[in-house]
């Protein structure tokens, strides 16, 4: 069922109806935000990760979530970010240059908060930024992040990579993880990454059209 939009700065979010064409309802899928309803802006903008990509990668991660510092880079809903904290990381830093994505993002970490809140579950704060993450690599604090996530646009995976083989490294704290979401075909590019990133590579999958990658700072 869909219902009616929220409005917020003249930006639409909405629940996505399962009955559309192509679309599917994106919900928190376990840990103590399980159920939770995610905004997505209105329109093809942002790429929401599929549930089943979404559970399958976090479920690879499951060793690093533990009490994580989390980096959500290009965040969008931010469905990623707080399904980490939901089954376990200390909190989440969201960053999405996007209007529309931000709107919903910060109703999306407001309403997990509330979540928290009703549970007497304590988290570091949420922090949801509106900045380009090419740029906002740079200013990072060194070791700030136990496990980062990634998702750019696919065509812009090159340019990403090339900017995070530079800063991304530092701002991984020891042992540490980076993750990114790529189209599948991008897997030539990605997999020769790790050297000119000096991060081990760990695992990739491919879940259809989607890649998930897998570094550790060692």
């Amino acid at each position: 069922m869909q219902i009616d939009p929220k409005r917020d700065n003249k930006i639409y979010c909405f629940f996505r109806d399962i009955h559309q064409s192509g679309a599917e309802q994106v919900k928190i899928s376990s840990g103590w935000s399980k159920g939770l309803n995610i905004l997505t802006p209105e329109g093809l903008e942002t790429r929401p990760t599929r549930e089943r990509v979404r559970q399958a990668a976090i479920n690879m991660l499951q060793p690093w979530i533990l009490e994580a510092r989390v980096l959500d880079l290009f965040a969008g809903s931010g469905a990623v970010g707080i399904e980490l904290v939901s089954r376990g990381a200390s909190g989440a830093h969201f960053v999405e240059k996007s209007p529309a994505a931000l709107a919903c993002l910060k109703k999306n970490t407001a309403e997990a908060a509330l979540r928290a809140d009703k549970q007497d579950i304590h988290l570091s704060p949420w922090l949801v930024e509106a900045a380009d993450v090419l740029s906002r690599l740079k200013s990072f604090q060194a070791g700030s992040f136990d496990l980062v996530w990634a998702d750019p646009p696919y065509e812009m995976v090159p340019e990403f990579l090339d900017s995070a083989a530079v800063f991304l490294p530092g701002v991984i704290a020891p042992e540490g993880v980076f993750v990114l979401e790529s189209g599948a075909e991008s897997l030539e590019v990605v997999k020769p990454w790790s050297a000119s990133a000096g991060l081990e590579l760990v695992k990739h999958r491919n879940y259809g059209a989607t890649l998930i990658t897998i570094w550790q700072k060692k």
